[in-house]
């Protein structure tokens, strides 16, 4: 049977109109899954590596402060605390570490449980020198209380006044480390805290200033540049710099993080 032009013309058109359509649908559907997968994998890497600064926080983009805005005016060195720098130090040795830690981060809270001791232990025996660098990029996870500042400032209280007691302080806070999303520990409930290692707090005017400090150096480190040319500037935390080195595992991959300060530290 003979099929004339006009007829084959429009099944045919019917047919790849069809064709494309479907192939139109697979496409589409493979596109979906595939940004599904992208993104499962993206939310699962965050999951594991740390938690993510605020992205409402200022970056490089940003205008600095106006003269109006209120600062710590906070300058030089006080116990172990290095105001112009952003550190609380502990140690001398010449292998330098560079720790980020956010009090709320559970991630930080992993980390130090996991390696914290090998780093304090190795700045005891003079073999490396710890800045602490207590930063507050997850206030907003505090439902209004600023909690990741105020309970910085308490750090940076701590190692000022009784240096000797820091290491103490830093893991009860961790410890006693509220969950996300929630106020946090009240002033009064930090104050308590730091008497349970035998430290006292200073007056509330002396704990603002260094509220101020924190957020100022927490903006600047977010800002960059970091002691390293491996990130830019602060995105997540904890953040570890060892020898100008990111360390680049996970929080609780003890044996990995020690191999990797013992290959920068014999370097």
């Amino acid at each position: 049977m003979r099929q004339d032009a006009s007829s084959f013309v429009n099944q045919w058109t019917e047919r790849t109109e069809d064709e494309m359509a479907k192939s139109f649908e697979t496409q589409t559907r493979v596109q979906r899954r595939a940004a599904a997968l992208v993104a499962l994998l993206i939310a699962s890497t965050l999951a594991v590596t740390g938690c993510i600064r605020d992205s409402a926080r200022p970056t490089s983009s940003t205008q600095p402060p106006t003269p109006e805005a209120p600062t710590s005016r906070l300058t030089g060195t006080s116990g172990a605390v290095n105001f112009d720098e952003g550190y609380i130090a502990v140690g001398t040795g010449p292998t330098v570490v560079d720790l980020y830690l956010d009090p709320m981060c559970p991630y930080c809270k992993m980390f130090e449980a996991t390696s914290g001791q090998l780093l304090f232990d190795e700045a005891e025996a003079g073999r490396a020198t710890l800045h602490v660098h207590p930063v507050a990029i997850l206030d907003r996870l505090s439902v209004g209380t600023s909690y990741s500042t105020r309970a910085a400032a308490t750090m940076v209280d701590v190692a000022a006044q009784q240096p000797e007691l820091a290491q103490n302080y830093l893991a009860a806070l961790y410890r006693n480390q509220p969950p996300e999303d929630t106020p946090g520990l009240s002033d009064s409930d930090l104050a308590a805290l730091a008497s349970e290692v035998g430290a006292r707090l200073s007056d509330n005017s002396t704990l603002r200033t260094y509220q101020l400090w924190v957020q100022e150096h927490t903006a600047r480190d977010v800002r960059g540049p970091l002691l390293t040319s491996d990130v830019p500037a602060l995105q997540s935390v904890p953040t570890v710099i060892i020898s100008g080195r990111l360390y680049p595992g996970n929080s609780d991959e003890a044996a990995r993080f020690a191999e990797f300060y013992r290959a920068k530290r014999s370097e």
